[in-house]
């Protein structure tokens, strides 16, 4: 009877013990919302919009070639650049062969009727298969391409298409697709009343009359630390807090760390612990970074794929925003508009971001006079009263923009393009997008091109 009666109690307290576990195990404060991946990420809910590779895979400018040496560059967001981007990604592109650089005569090419797709840097084939009709080729899958150009060839009015590598010595023609010569003939119609470039002897296209480009302020909103800090961290509770001075707050677990700097709202997450082991396929490791920033943090807006350019930063990738036509650029005082996140063997190791960002939904008022240099200050006025401001400012062009490049750019650099971006400056609540030029050099920096001191 005493067996049975010790029997009965030591099941009884096994299954008091089993209970206890399951409410410790599954009833924790955050334990529905925190799950530990395979890969050591932390699964929170989502925070932010999500993206697709698909949407953010797309020419940065679209050069339109007339007759008569004419060119016209449309931009993201625009009407045209939909239009002509919409017939060419119902195109079919196959049987490539390839070509050096030297085979054909561009100069030649850039006087005949055609469309140049221009991409800020090398994407992967293998990426571009996903936003273009590109059928699977060995020749070329495993390179990387920085600029489409197709034309009708005059002697036989046939469409031909060239994909050139980023490495700059190689170009692909596509032997069979279904673009007509209709097809591009349209395209240089609806260039035919744009903006006229001309092309210059160092390799960059230049406007022969004024750009006419929005000055604009927009409301912001902020993630907030304490969301990162619980998007990020495994067990948010177990991390330590330690302020530095000039504004820096590092949060650590010991092995992830989150360094946020309070002015500017920027932060740096770090995770040094990638694997050593398995493949580093670039592709791979640009899709693990897109599903990275749709679990930490989201797609405030519109984003483009900047791949990294030399060997140290093949595994790194930008992600950079855009306001309507036009990429946001940072300044030195400002660090806003872009990602950058560090890949290895698909564990993303950093990660950089604003943690402000543009409001979903800003009420916005148009204005068609041209900007002064008092404009900014009247958006802003506009903007404390809750509301978003655009005032209309005229791009320079011709030989102003050419005294511009004289004057501000070193002796000795050479641009290779030029651009118009936005430049952000903070305000109360709110940031400042002023347009204006930007030149690309040879050397890869950046320069922000100026009318005036007010600029």
């Amino acid at each position: 009877m005493k067996e049975k009666m010790k029997s009965g109690l030591l099941a009884a307290l096994i299954l008091v013990s089993l209970v206890q576990s399951y409410f410790l195990i599954y009833r924790m404060p955050g334990a529905d919302s925190v799950v530990n991946s395979e890969a050591g990420y932390v699964q929170a809910e989502d925070i932010g919009p999500r993206s697709s590779i698909e949407s953010l895979i797309f020419p940065d400018k679209m050069i339109v070639h007339l007759a008569n040496s004419r060119h016209t560059i449309f931009y993201p967001s625009s009407t045209e650049y939909t239009t002509i981007y919409d017939t060419i990604r119902k195109a079919s592109f196959g049987q490539f062969r390839r070509l050096s650089l030297q085979s054909m005569d561009w100069n030649q090419i850039r006087n005949d009727e055609g469309v140049e797709l221009m991409f800020g840097s090398g994407i992967p084939v293998s990426l571009l298969e996903r936003s273009l009709k590109i059928n699977p080729d060995s020749l070329f899958e495993g390179d990387a391409v920085n600029r489409i150009w197709l034309y009708t060839a005059p002697d036989d009015r046939t469409v031909r298409a060239f994909f050139f590598s980023a490495s700059g010595d190689v170009v692909y023609e596509a032997t069979d697709m279904d673009l007509r010569t209709e097809d591009i003939s349209r395209s240089a119609l609806l260039g035919a009343n744009g903006v006229s470039y001309q092309y210059t002897s160092t390799g960059y296209y230049l406007p022969r009359t004024a750009i006419t480009a929005p000055n604009v302020t927009l409301t912001l909103d902020s993630l907030t630390t304490e969301q990162m800090q619980r998007n990020l961290f495994f067990d948010p509770g177990a991390t330590r807090n330690i302020n530095e001075e000039n504004g820096i707050e590092i949060y650590t677990d010991s092995k992830r760390s989150l360094q946020v700097d309070t002015r500017q709202r920027w932060m740096i997450y770090t995770d040094p612990t990638a694997p050593t082991s398995g493949t580093n396929n670039v592709s791979d490791n640009v899709l693990s970074a897109v599903d990275f920033v749709n679990q930490h943090g989201g797609w405030p807006g519109m984003y483009t794929l900047s791949m990294g350019t030399s060997s140290s930063d093949k595994n790194g990738f930008v992600f950079r925003q855009y306001y309507r036509s036009y990429p946001i650029m940072e300044t030195d005082a400002f660090k806003f508009g872009y990602m950058r996140l560090g890949v290895e063997r698909n564990t993303v190791s950093t990660y950089e971001r604003s943690m402000l960002y543009l409001a979903a939904n800003p009420t916005q008022t148009e204005t068609t006079s041209a900007a002064s240099s008092s404009g900014a200050a009247s958006a802003n006025g506009a903007a404390g009263q809750g509301n978003t401001t655009t005032q209309l400012r005229q791009l320079p062009a011709g030989q102003q923009l050419l005294q511009m490049i004289k004057t501000q750019i070193p002796v000795g650099k050479q641009i290779i393009d030029l651009s118009p971006v936005y430049r952000p400056s903070l305000g109360n609540g709110v940031v400042v997008l002023t347009p204006v030029w930007m030149a690309k050099l040879q050397d890869g920096s950046t320069q922000f091109l100026t009318a005036s001191a007010s600029q």
